[in-house]
């Protein structure tokens, strides 16, 4: 089934999209204009989808054309031949009708309206290169972190309940970073690994799984949802834990524990959902025991816009409660950390530092596996050490490392052989200036410190670029906490010469230190 020319009697110029080529090894633009992605819409996504076309062309360089006009419209060309429009997204006027888009070969839904539940359907129908990665995108898990943040209230997946549509997303968005959290929590726990532990918010599980698997704790599974709990014990009972990992239907609000009774106490991304935080919160502190910690999530990635909560609100709450020993913690994600008097002294610690930076590729961007290039200065000590195992305990990936020194690969070499470690990491001699490998070598770069402030810094952006594979991504350090004021360089002076890479995909992040991020492309995930 094809449909109409849905651009018919309009003369518009198709916008030049860039394109990349290489050029003796350096990003450049090409001669060929390429027309931009033509993609019709329905109104009613407007927001959302106008949000998807500019990442999608900032990670991509091909333009969108967008346009948009109401359903009936789209609806009533559905059928007839086109030329003109690459991309087709409409929705139904309402649950009991269905929009012909959903016909057309290939058509997926990529969102839901919430709360009415209509979904966002969309087809490809032109045989623009571009159209079936946009398509893609618009449903992956980048374009589902828009939808999810709209103000005009969409999510990413329906069910036939509640449950059920979280457990499409816990397996599918957010699968991945169970694991890490479930190591994070561990680690702010202080060297607390056994007795009762409490997921609040627990969901279908897979938090619980993870820490049952990493620990001697007796797990409680916390829920309001009745639907959640034969999820949560099916996947309990495949993983063979279900004699220490139990599921409880309550309220976070009126913890059905008694006083003084949970070593542990965690939930991941439950915090905002819940009425009243601050109770939640002193009933929490009342269930832990003297010598316990409690570790509980806000938002994430995948929060929808209606349900997320600021930092500063969320101190305020915490500071509201007067718990002396509760404190809000902004770094990889927002937490509320509560540690009892009698604690272990490791449990008030931070936790974080450069073994951490492979739970941020991992979450933040879903790179578990592929090739792997880690940029060092001259020497190799406990930090590049500690990202070196992060990034081998927590994915599959395979490490080159270069060091602007040998004794740099010799001194790497020798912890590598100590720690076994050598059938994953390779080390050679190399600079960020000129990286001694092919171009298009890596799904990640990476590299903590200031890699980027002693170099040609454009010239050093355009290498990463150019080694990095189609979907791969860079975060590669510049300032951190402790660097003397004179070696510092601003944040701005980074973003102007990243414009004079003329890499569209390139942006500063100033969030737990300062980073230059470059993408090449988009990995499209199912």
């Amino acid at each position: 089934m094809k449909i109409q020319e849905l651009l018919a009697r309009s003369r518009d110029v198709a916008v030049a999209a860039v394109v990349w080529t290489l050029v003796a090894g350096v990003p450049e633009l090409a001669a060929k204009e390429v027309p931009a992605c033509r993609v019709v819409a329905d109104q009613r996504v407007e927001e959302p989808l106008g949000t998807i076309a500019k990442e999608y062309t900032r990670l991509t360089g091909i333009a969108v054309k967008l346009q948009f006009k109401s359903s009936d419209k789209i609806g009533a060309s559905v059928g007839k031949e086109t030329p003109a429009t690459d991309v087709v997204v409409c929705m139904p006027e309402d649950l009991d009708t269905e929009t012909p888009v959903s016909a057309l070969p290939g058509a997926k839904a990529v969102a839901w309206k919430h709360p009415s539940r209509l979904p966002v359907w969309v087809a490809v129908v032109g045989k623009h290169p571009g159209a079936a990665k946009f398509a893609a995108f618009s449903g992956g898990p980048e374009g589902h972190r828009i939808w999810a943040n709209a103000k005009a209230g969409f999510t990413m997946v329906t069910g036939k309940n509640a449950a059920e549509a979280f457990d499409w997303v816990a397996q599918n968005r957010v699968g991945h970073t169970y694991p890490l959290t479930a190591m994070r929590m561990m680690r702010e726990l202080g060297g607390i690994r056994s007795g009762t532990c409490i997921d609040i918010g627990c969901g279908p599980g897979m938090l619980a799984a993870e820490l049952a698997q990493r620990s001697e704790f007796k797990i409680i599974g916390l829920d309001i949802d009745p639907d959640q709990k034969p999820l949560f014990e099916k996947r309990i009972k495949e993983a063979g834990l279900d004699e220490r990992v139990s599921f409880v239907l309550g309220d976070a609000q009126e913890l059905p524990f008694p006083d003084n009774s949970a070593d542990a106490i965690v939930s991941r991304g439950t915090l905002t959902f819940i009425p009243d935080i601050g109770k939640c919160l002193k009933e929490v502190d009342r269930v832990l025991k003297p010598g316990g910690v409690a570790f509980l999530g806000g938002r994430y990635l995948y929060t929808s816009a209606e349900h997320k909560i600021t930092t500063e609100s969320l101190r305020k709450i915490v500071a509201d409660t007067k718990l002396p020993n509760a404190r809000v913690v902004d770094s990889r994600g927002q937490w509320v950390k509560i540690v009892g008097p009698e604690a272990p002294a490791a449990a008030r610690k931070p936790s974080g530092g450069p073994g951490m930076l492979a739970h941020r590729f991992v979450a933040d961007y879903g790179v578990e596996s592929g090739e792997c290039l880690m940029i060092f200065g001259g020497g190799h000590g406990d930090g590049q050490q500690a990202m070196m195992e992060g990034f081998l305990d927590m994915t599959d990936v395979k490490i080159t490392a270069i060091y602007t020194k040998p004794e740099g690969v010799a001194q790497a070499e020798a912890r590598i052989r100590e720690a076994k470690l050598g059938e994953r990491v390779t080390c050679k001699v190399g600079g960020i200036e000129a990286i001694p490998c092919d171009d298009g070598a890596f799904d990640l770069v990476v590299g903590a410190g200031p890699m980027l402030i002693f170099a040609d810094r454009p010239k050093a952006m355009k290498e990463i670029f150019r080694v990095l594979r189609d979907g791969g991504v860079s975060l590669v350090g510049g300032r951190f906490l402790g660097m003397p004021e004179f070696r510092k360089v601003k944040s701005e002076t980074l973003r102007q010469d990243a414009a004079k890479t003329g890499i569209p995909s390139i942006r500063i992040i100033d969030d737990m230190g300062q980073w230059v991020e470059i993408r090449k492309g988009v990995r499209i995930s199912p």
